[in-house]
C-alpha cells in the first residue's frame, strides 16, 4: 500500500511540473533513480526551475507529501552544483548512472552526465590524491601489525578502503559509489581494471573490514600498483618505494 502511495505522490508532482513552465527539468536521484532500491526507499526529487522564477516553485513545491523528497534549484546553482572542486564535490555520484525525467531544454541530461563522472583533466589527480591516501593508511595498518598494535592496524585498514576505492574509481572516470551501491555498481558496471571479479574484489573488501587481514591487503596493494603503472601514477608509486609492504 505505501508503494503504490508513494508512486501516485511521485507521478503528481512529475505531472504538474510537465506542464509548469518555470520548470525547466526533473530529476528523479536516489535508489529509485538508479533503479536499486527497497520498499523502504522515498522518492528523491530535484527540480530545476528558470533562475527568475526560482523562489516562486521552491514555494510552491515544498513537500507537502510524506514520501517524496523534494529540492529545487534555479538552473545557475543547478550548472554550478556538485562540480569538481566544488562544496558539493561529495555528492557527484548522486548523477552517476540518472536520467532526466523532465528535460525541456535539453540540457539537463548533458548537466547530469558531467556531474556524474570526473573530468578528464581532473582523473589523474583525484586519482593520485587517492593513491597517496591508501599507502599512507596501508603503510600505518602493516607497521602497527609489525608493532604488535592490532587495534590501530585494523582502524587503519579500514581507512584505507575509501582512498582505494576512490582511486580506482576515478583512473576509470567515475566517482566511488555510496557504500550502499558499490555491490550492484559493481555488479553492473564492472571496474575494468581489476584483475579479480567484482564478486571476489567485495570478498577481500569485507576481509579488511571485519579482520584487517594484512595477507588480504598485500594482495590488494600488489594488484593496485600494477593499476596506477599502466595509468600513469608510477609517480606516486615509486615515491613509496622506500617503504615496506611485503
Amino acid at each position: 500500500m505505501n508503494e503504490e502511495i508513494k508512486t501516485k505522490e511521485f507521478e503528481s508532482v512529475l505531472e504538474k511540473a510537465k506542464s509548469d513552465e518555470r520548470v525547466i527539468g526533473l530529476i528523479l536521484a536516489g535508489g529509485r533513480g538508479k533503479g536499486v532500491y527497497t520498499e523502504n526507499s522515498d522518492y528523491d526529487v530535484a527540480i530545476i526551475a528558470t533562475d527568475e522564477s526560482v523562489s516562486d516553485v521552491k514555494n510552491e513545491y515544498k513537500t507537502k507529501q510524506e514520501m517524496v523528497e523534494i529540492v529545487v534549484r534555479s538552473i545557475s546553482e543547478f550548472k554550478n552544483y556538485a562540480t569538481a572542486g566544488s562544496t558539493e564535490e561529495w555528492d557527484k555520484y548522486t548523477f552517476a548512472h540518472v536520467k532526466a525525467q523532465i528535460d525541456k531544454t535539453g540540457e539537463i541530461q548533458k548537466l547530469i552526465d558531467e556531474k556524474g563522472i570526473f573530468p578528464k583533466d581532473q582523473i589523474l589527480k583525484v586519482a593520485k590524491n587517492a593513491l597517496e591516501g591508501y599507502l599512507n593508511s596501508l603503510y600505518r595498518s602493516i607497521k602497527n601489525n609489525r608493532d604488535g598494535n592490532a587495534l590501530a592496524s585494523h582502524f587503519d585498514a579500514c581507512e584505507s578502503l575509501p582512498w582505494l576505492l576512490i582511486f580506482l574509481f576515478a583512473i576509470e572516470g567515475r566517482v566511488r559509489p555510496y557504500n550502499k551501491f558499490l555491490k550492484c555498481e559493481l555488479e553492473k558496471y564492472p571496474l575494468k581494471n581489476l584483475s579479480i571479479s567484482s564478486e571476489d574484489f567485495l570478498k577481500k573488501i569485507e576481509s579488511i573490514i571485519k579482520s584487517g587481514d594484512i595477507e588480504v591487503q598485500k594482495e590488494i596493494h600488489k594488484m593496485v600498483e600494477e593499476i596506477a603503472i599502466k595509468n600513469d601514477c608510477s609517480g606516486v608509486i615509486n615515491d613509496w618505494k622506500g617503504y615496506y609492504f611485503g
